[in-house]
């Protein structure tokens, strides 16, 4: 039998003084409300990075491969597709699949004025689900020549509708006018993404800049783990021909992946912050619990009892409090997390934090690991107070009142 065990599940089931159970409730309501907005913390961060880079990606691919040219504009140099190159990349496990576009600026005028953009001309090798999560209006694919899918920025700045139609004026042949049709609108969030560009039918595009159909602006690759980004672009970049270069996104939107980091970097100080809190808190509720049981440890070593033992009871005493925490702290933050990823009761500015609620991501592995070091940091932090039991003397312990 585990004497200091036995012992100590005694104690947590006696009758203890009115004061004794406040300080255990404080310390328990700490342990829950810490590692609750811990893992709430967690959800909500890998839910704005996921969100993001799914908006970021849904638009540029993980990869970006294109001519190395001394062109530093916003329209693309032409290359030539390479099939036998696609698919030798596709073999790749790490890549989901691989599209080609053309991009290249333009005008566009409603009746409201114009608007500078940039024409992005995309293929039927575009998945139908890529760009549906970002539509509030009409269809994502490009299903005629001159129809285009606009940002919801753009829509409001020309004052336009869905099935409206405009002139559009490619800036490489700006004496041929067109008139399009707009069959779609989007909405990333991301303001340098939706106040820029608009889809086109990517033949129409290179018929528009005189270019056959063999000549593309762009390969975007997109892989199925983003966490595979660096390797995989090492692998793919070795297989290219030498007059391509490849981007990945991180080096394609610096300041959006600089503003994540920095979110990471928040995110550890607030949680070193509430974790020095709770063990500060638990310390002082076993301390209590001690000093609310002198007699009784005058008892123990007045029966035998070594020090090591007495200082083993009560540090499960302070365990059974971590463990009470834990479990309402994941209980609070699976509450939180099911609502607001479901009804999104917590609503955000768009143009301030690119989506309109607070994004959840249910993580299993970092829920695990909160739960793990949570119970590991706070058990070593709660054997400090435990080392006051040493100075105890039976005698005096056993003669002493409250």
């Amino acid at each position: 039998m585990n004497f200091p065990l036995f012992v100590a599940r005694r104690i947590r089931n006696t009758h203890e003084t009115s004061f004794s159970k406040t300080v255990t409730y404080v310390g328990i309501g700490t342990v829950a409300m810490g590692v609750s907005i811990i893992l709430i913390a967690f959800a909500i961060l890998f839910g704005f990075k996921n969100a993001i880079q799914d908006k970021l990606t849904s638009f540029a691919g993980d990869i970006r491969i294109n001519q190395i040219s001394g062109n530093h504009s916003l329209s693309d140099s032409p290359m030539l597709r390479n099939f036998a190159w696609e698919k030798s990349i596709l073999k790749n496990s790490a890549v989901d699949h691989i599209q080609a576009h053309l991009q290249k600026p333009g005008i566009l005028v409603g009746d409201a004025g114009l608007a500078g953009v940039v024409i992005k001309g995309i293929g039927h090798d575009v998945p139908k689900n890529q760009l549906s999560k970002n539509m509030l209006q009409g269809q994502a694919q490009i299903q005629h020549p001159q129809d285009i899918v606009l940002s919801n920025t753009l829509a409001k700045q020309l004052k336009v509708k869905l099935n409206s139609s405009l002139i559009l004026y490619f800036l490489s042949n700006p004496e041929r006018p067109r008139k399009v049709k707009i069959t779609g609108i989007y909405e990333t969030g991301l303001e340098e993404l939706d106040k820029m560009f608009i889809l086109a039918d990517l033949g129409w595009v290179q018929k528009m800049n005189g270019w056959g159909a063999d000549s593309i602006g762009t390969y975007e690759v997109f892989l199925k783990n983003t966490s595979d980004l660096y390797q995989s672009a090492d692998v793919i970049e070795a297989s290219m021909p030498p007059e391509w270069r490849l981007e990945t996104i991180t080096e394609l939107y610096p300041a959006l992946f600089d503003w994540m980091m920095m979110l990471d970097r928040n995110i550890v100080i607030f949680i070193s912050l509430l974790l020095v809190v709770a063990c500060f808190n638990l310390i002082a509720t076993l301390w209590v619990l001690i000093m609310e049981r002198i007699p009784m440890v005058g008892l123990l070593k007045a029966m035998g009892a070594n020090h090591r033992q007495i200082r083993t009871i009560f540090w499960w005493n302070g365990f059974f409090i971590l463990l009470r925490g834990l479990a309402i702290g994941n209980i609070l933050a699976m509450v939180f997390c099911y609502v607001q990823s479901v009804y999104h009761l917590i609503p955000l500015d768009p143009e301030s934090y690119y989506m309109n609620s607070v994004p959840i991501v249910w993580s299993m592995s970092t829920w695990i690991w909160v739960n793990i070091g949570t119970s590991l940091l706070v058990a070593i932090i709660i054997t400090l107070p435990t080392i006051f039991i040493k100075k105890i003397q039976a005698q005096e312990a056993l003669q002493y009142k409250h």
